[in-house]
This record gives C-alpha cells, sequence and structure tokens, in this order.
C-alpha cells in the first residue's frame, strides 16, 4: 500500500492508526483495511465531540454550582464565613489594598477572568505598573477577556504591553464569571456579578478554590490567543503548488498531451490531478471546473 500512495510507509502507518482510532477505517484484518462509509465516519466524529463537549459544559457547571454554594452560605452569616474561610469586603478602597496584598505575595501565578468591557484609562494606569511588576518577579499570568474588552485601543494597546512582557492573554466569546486566583490558593469573585461596587469575596476554601482552578482551565483552554484573534493569519491556499499549475494550465490547454508536457508529467498523471480537482469543484467538465476556479479565487 506505501509504494501504491507513493508515501513512505512509516507515515503511511502513523496515518491508518490516527484514522483507526477515528473510527474512520476498520482494522479488524490488517491486510483488509476496509474504510468507513462517510456518512457513519463524520457521524462518530460529531458524536465524539459533542460527548467533548457535554463533559465540559457539566465540569462548567459544577463549578459555577459550587460558587452559587458558597455565595448561599455567606448570606446565612458571619459564622458560616468562618468555617468556609471566605471574607467578605464591602467598602472599594479595601478590596483594591486586599489585591495588592495577595498580588504581592503571590511567587507563582495570577489567572484571570474579566468577561467585561475595556478598562478605564485609569484603571489602566494603576494596573499596568502592578503587572509590569509581577511578571518581571517571574510570575505567570493568564487572562482571558472578552472580545468586547478590545473596544477600546488604549485597551488593545494595554494588553498587547503585557503580552511583550511575557503575559499570556486569550478571548473568548462564551460567558463567564470575574475572578482572580492567586497561585491557585486564593481567589476573589465580586459578591455582586451584574455590580462590582458591591464589593469582593476572598476564598481560602481549598475546595471552592480548587473548582475555580478547573473552571478557568476549561474557559483558558477554550479561548484562542491574543495575537490570533487580533491577527488572525491569512488563509491557507486549498492547493498545492502542482495543483495550482495544473489549473493554469487546464484553463488554456487544448490537448491533455500539450499540459503535460508543459507541466513535466505523465499524461495519466495530469488526467488524475485534472479528475480530483473537478470532483473538489463539483464540476461537470473542464469548462465549469475553471469557471468554478475563478469564482474560489483559485486561480
Amino acid at each position: 500500500m506505501p509504494e501504491a500512495l507513493d508515501m513512505d510507509p512509516d507515515t503511511v502507518e502513523v496515518a491508518v492508526e490516527t484514522l483507526g482510532k477515528l473510527s474512520m477505517l476498520d482494522l479488524t484484518d490488517r491486510h483488509r483495511i476496509v474504510a468507513t462509509e462517510p456518512r457513519v465516519g463524520i457521524e462518530r466524529l460529531v458524536e465524539k465531540r459533542l460527548d467533548e463537549l457535554n463533559a465540559e459544559i457539566r465540569r462548567v457547571f459544577a463549578a459555577r454550582d459550587a460558587i452559587s454554594s458558597y455565595m448561599e452560605d455567606m448570606r446565612e452569616g458571619d459564622r458560616a464565613g468562618a468555617l468556609l474561610d471566605i471574607e467578605r469586603v464591602e467598602s472599594g478602597a479595601r478590596v483594591r489594598q486586599r489585591l495588592d496584598d495577595l498580588a504581592f505575595f503571590t511567587y507563582k501565578e495570577t489567572l484571570c477572568l474579566h468577561p467585561g468591557g475595556p478598562f478605564t484609562q485609569v484603571m489602566i494606569e494603576s494596573a499596568l505598573p502592578l503587572d509590569t511588576r509581577s511578571l518581571r518577579r517571574g510570575l505567570a499570568l493568564k487572562s482571558v477577556y472578552h472580545p468586547k474588552a478590545l473596544e477600546d485601543p488604549h485597551m488593545v494597546s494595554y494588553l498587547r504591553e503585557l503580552v511583550s512582557l511575557g503575559a499570556e492573554v486569550r478571548i473568548t466569546e462564551q460567558p463567564m464569571d470575574r475572578m482572580l486566583i492567586y497561585d491557585r490558593s486564593a481567589a476573589v469573585v465580586p459578591i455582586d456579578p451584574k455590580d462590582n461596587a458591591k464589593g469582593a469575596l476572598f476564598v481560602r476554601e481549598q475546595g471552592l478554590v480548587s473548582q475555580m482552578v478547573i473552571y478557568f482551565d476549561g474557559v483558558w483552554k477554550s479561548a484562542v490567543g491574543f495575537h490570533e484573534f487580533t491577527d488572525p493569519p491569512a488563509e491557507a491556499s486549498p492547493l498545492s503548488e502542482m495543483e495550482q499549475r495544473v489549473l493554469e494550465v487546464m484553463a488554456i490547454a487544448d490537448k491533455d498531451e500539450i499540459a503535460a508536457r508543459e507541466l513535466e508529467i505523465s499524461v495519466r498523471t495530469y488526467r488524475r490531478y485534472v479528475a480530483d480537482l473537478m470532483a473538489r469543484l463539483g464540476a461537470v467538465n473542464r469548462f465549469q471546473a475553471a469557471l468554478r476556479a475563478k469564482e474560489e479565487n483559485w486561480i
């Protein structure tokens, strides 16, 4: 089979094993490998991906339920708060002081989820020196923002500066809860997710912090890199160099022999390329294939 495919045997073996794991090939008999019917194979891949997404959703919901649970406990009184090692801070000045203290004593990493819009200029001017100090101390800074945070050019410049200093920034459109996590041992969330002015909850209860870390990791994995989001790579051509040349020659050559000689390939190879390109373009003849290739900007 490797010789028929004109490929290295090791490469073919790896590809076969991968397709087998994806249930796209039946490897029961290695002497007679059978391809799975396309519709069935696609349905299996879709079902597998849906199972993965459902598992991720269940983990996220579990984290949200845990957060709702400890917030309900806080409402029951100081006794519950002391039991869960949760501090309720309602003063804005006090919240900022506690955040500065946590940032100062953090020695490994800071994780952040920011579902809202851009920071104000005052917030940026206040946050940048602190973030810069943390990064220069060797701390890891991982943050996820919503795309609406990038609507302000000052915010974009701030994030670009952080990334240039070594911070990891990702963007996601999915809903998320606002939180800060320090060294995976202390977390901060707003008392009221809809109104940050009401203060914050400082959590050191390890069971809850662990759930928040799991929630953060799930959001982080589903987000895209800052540069990937703001400067997406140009779309790669769907054609190989030879396929591009075949299309160009096919549009001007009268005979297959002339086209094959122009490309320095055999007539049989040229015709195989033409048949494959016509199938990909859904064309019934070469004239239609040339038209559709121009519509797709392939030539």
